[in-house]
C-alpha cells in the first residue's frame, strides 16, 4: 500500500485537489447537492500532495486544513448561526499559518525602499479600510461582538504579515502570501456581505473560489517552505 502511494506523482494528486475545488465551487453553485460531498476532497488531496511531494507528515498544516475545513463548512451552511464556531476554526488556522509563518520572519530581511512600499502600503490601507468599514457596518448584527472583533483584529494582523513577509524576503514562494492574504480576506467579506447584507449568487459563487484559491495557495506555500527557509535563500534573497 505504501509503495501504491508513493507512486503517485505530486503534480498528479495537486491536480485531482484543484479539479475537486472546480467540482465543489459548481456543484454548490447550481444547486446540484454535490458540493458538501466533494468539499473534504480536496482538502484531502491537498495534504496528500503535501506528504507525496515531502515524503513527510505535517502536524501544523494537518491542523490548518482541518479547522478550515469545519469553519467552511459552518461558514457556507449558516454564518449567523455557526457564528462563534467560524470565528473559533478561524483563529484556530490562522494561528497555524502564523506558527509557520516564524522561521521565515527570523530570516535575515533584505534592505527595503520607500519604492518597495508603495504597492503593498496601498493594498495594505485598502484592506485596513475595508475590514474597518465592515466592521462598523456589521458591528450591531453579529452575534458574539468580542469574537467579532477579535476576529477582525487577527485577520488584519494575518493580512500584513502576509504583505510583510515578500518585503523582506523575495524569494519567489513568497508571491503566494499575496493571494493567501487576498484570499482569506475576500473569503471572509464576501461571506460577510451574503448574510447580512446581498444574498445573491454571484457572492456566494465568490466565496467558494476565495476558498478554493486560499487553500491552494496556502498548500504550495508549505510545499515550499523549506526552500525559503534554507541556507541559499538566506544569502540569496
Amino acid at each position: 500500500m505504501t509503495n501504491r502511494i508513493r507512486s503517485f506523482k505530486p503534480s498528479q494528486v495537486l491536480l485531482t485537489g484543484m479539479l475537486c475545488c472546480l467540482l465543489f465551487i459548481v456543484g454548490t453553485s447550481y444547486g446540484l447537492g454535490l458540493g458538501s460531498y466533494i468539499q473534504p476532497f480536496f482538502y484531502l488531496f491537498f495534504y496528500f500532495y503535501y506528504y507525496t511531494a515531502l515524503k513527510r507528515h505535517n502536524i501544523v498544516f494537518a491542523i490548518f486544513l482541518l479547522t478550515a475545513y469545519i469553519g467552511e463548512v459552518f461558514l457556507i451552511i449558516d454564518v449567523h448561526k455557526y457564528f462563534v464556531e467560524i470565528i473559533v476554526m478561524f483563529i484556530l488556522a490562522a494561528s497555524a499559518m502564523l506558527y509557520t509563518f516564524l522561521p521565515i520572519l527570523k530570516l535575515k530581511s533584505r534592505k527595503i525602499t520607500k519604492e518597495m512600499i508603495v504597492e503593498p502600503g496601498i493594498g495594505l490601507i485598502f484592506c485596513v479600510y475595508t475590514v474597518i468599514y465592515l466592521m462598523t457596518m456589521y458591528y450591531e448584527l453579529v452575534p458574539n461582538k468580542f469574537l467579532f472583533i477579535s476576529g477582525s483584529i487577527l485577520l488584519l494582523f494575518f493580512t500584513m504579515v502576509c504583505f510583510l513577509i515578500p518585503l523582506r524576503n523575495r524569494h519567489p514562494s513568497n508571491v503566494y502570501l499575496y493571494l493567501i492574504g487576498g484570499g482569506l480576506l475576500v473569503e471572509a467579506i464576501l461571506s460577510f456581505v451574503y448574510t447580512y447584507s446581498l444574498s445573491i449568487p454571484i457572492i456566494a459563487v465568490g466565496t467558494k473560489i476565495a476558498i478554493c484559491v486560499h487553500k491552494t495557495c496556502v498548500t504550495l506555500y508549505f510545499v515550499s517552505i523549506d526552500e525559503v527557509c534554507s541556507d541559499e535563500s538566506r544569502e540569496g534573497y
